[in-house]
């Protein structure tokens, strides 16, 4: 059966004869990461598309290792995207008690508006390109097609900026273990940092902080921006005529996970199954595998992101908030090994911008 002009099923037998119709550029909904990105790999793939201008990422500071800085140049086709941007040399980890271990990073530190604004400026409103045979959307922020969203614990947090008291802490990120939850300070200039606190509020977090707590300076009327970072996800991810993808659609827990870098990855597996689609006749027996092939692709994905998270949530400290945790990071594991067992073993490995049979030829 194929997709009629309003992205419905057409019964007809003249639709069942008559070559499909190829009917309007995909369009994509949403401002971050994921939306600029599947904007310029649709583009690369030769499929047109439409992205609206969208507000910008409220996020106070955002940290890009190496590995999604790279990711989004190559999306969006822009080498020197943020050459300029601060860098963070060095990562200091503070767990289970231990003493701090410093490692070489390689990263950069910038706002979620400073990002919006470096993407906007390579992002092209062209049209160009080849139609789909039925209607399709990708949403990467809300409001989503009905679908219920699956939350993996809940881990309230805030962030707040800060003066440092040491200069070497400019180039350096700091991430400490505490009983109450954890504290992650990020540079973001001069004698200046964000602090992001996990679990209970900033103020109690540091007075258990051996670390951290010392190296940074609080000015009472700072503002507190207040969000939720235990992973979450659509319970579908792809649907008859759309796609999610981005933070608003799957979270990753910021503790042992990039979203950037990972929002990059689902919008390169969102074009090639789009690029899939387009090379279809655009029936639902046809598209129907593409589409289960991008949901558990990313269901397993989250479950591996679960099953790091454990790892770190097992060894963070001995508290009930620790334990708490980990046990709800277990919980979200055996739910998605749970609908993976739904679907059938993955028939199509990603090549680039196609997605190619198993045991194709390499």
């Amino acid at each position: 059966m194929r997709c009629n002009a309003a992205g419905r099923r057409d019964t007809s037998l003249h639709a069942e004869t008559a070559p499909s119709p190829k009917i309007a550029p995909i369009l994509i909904r949403g401002g971050g990461v994921a939306a600029h990105c599947c904007a310029g790999l649709l583009r690369q793939a030769g499929l047109a598309s439409v992205h609206p201008p969208a507000r910008p990422s409220s996020a106070p500071a955002i940290l890009l290792g190496a590995v999604a800085v790279k990711l989004l140049r190559d999306c969006l086709e822009a080498p020197d995207l943020l050459a300029n941007a601060r860098h963070v040399r060095r990562r200091i980890v503070a767990w289970g008690g231990s003493k701090p271990t410093v490692l070489p990073h390689d990263a950069i530190v910038l706002s979620g508006g400073d990002l919006h604004a470096a993407m906007e400026q390579v992002h092209s409103s062209r049209t160009g390109g080849a139609l789909l045979p039925c209607t399709f959307g990708i949403h990467t922020e809300a409001p989503f097609p009905p679908e219920e969203t699956r939350h993996f614990g809940a881990r309230p947090a805030s962030a707040e900026a800060v003066a440092l008291l040491h200069a070497d802490d400019e180039e350096a990120c700091w991430v400490e273990a505490v009983t109450q939850g954890w504290i992650f300070m990020i540079p973001s200039g001069p004698k200046a940092a964000w602090l992001l606190g996990v679990g209970a509020e900033i103020p109690e977090l540091l007075d258990h902080s051996r670390h951290i707590a010392p190296r940074i300076e609080r000015s009472e009327a700072a503002p507190s921006v207040r969000f939720e970072t235990a992973p979450r996800m659509l319970t579908r991810l792809s649907g008859p005529d759309s796609l999610a993808c981005g933070t608003d659609a799957l979270a990753f827990d910021p503790l042992c996970g990039d979203g950037t870098a990972q929002a990059a990855r689902e919008a390169s597996l969102a074009a090639a199954t789009l690029h899939a689609i387009a090379g279809s006749d655009g029936s639902e027996e046809a598209v129907r595998p593409y589409l289960d092939h991008y949901h558990s692709m990313l269901l397993a994905g989250m479950r591996r992101h679960l099953r790091q998270c454990g790892q770190f949530y097992a060894t963070g400290a001995d508290s009930p908030w620790w334990r708490a945790q980990l046990h709800a990071t277990r919980e979200g594991f055996d739910w998605c090994s749970a609908q993976l067992a739904t679907f059938a073993e993955p028939r199509y490995r990603l090549d680039g911008l196609t997605l190619t049979p198993l045991g194709s030829p390499q």
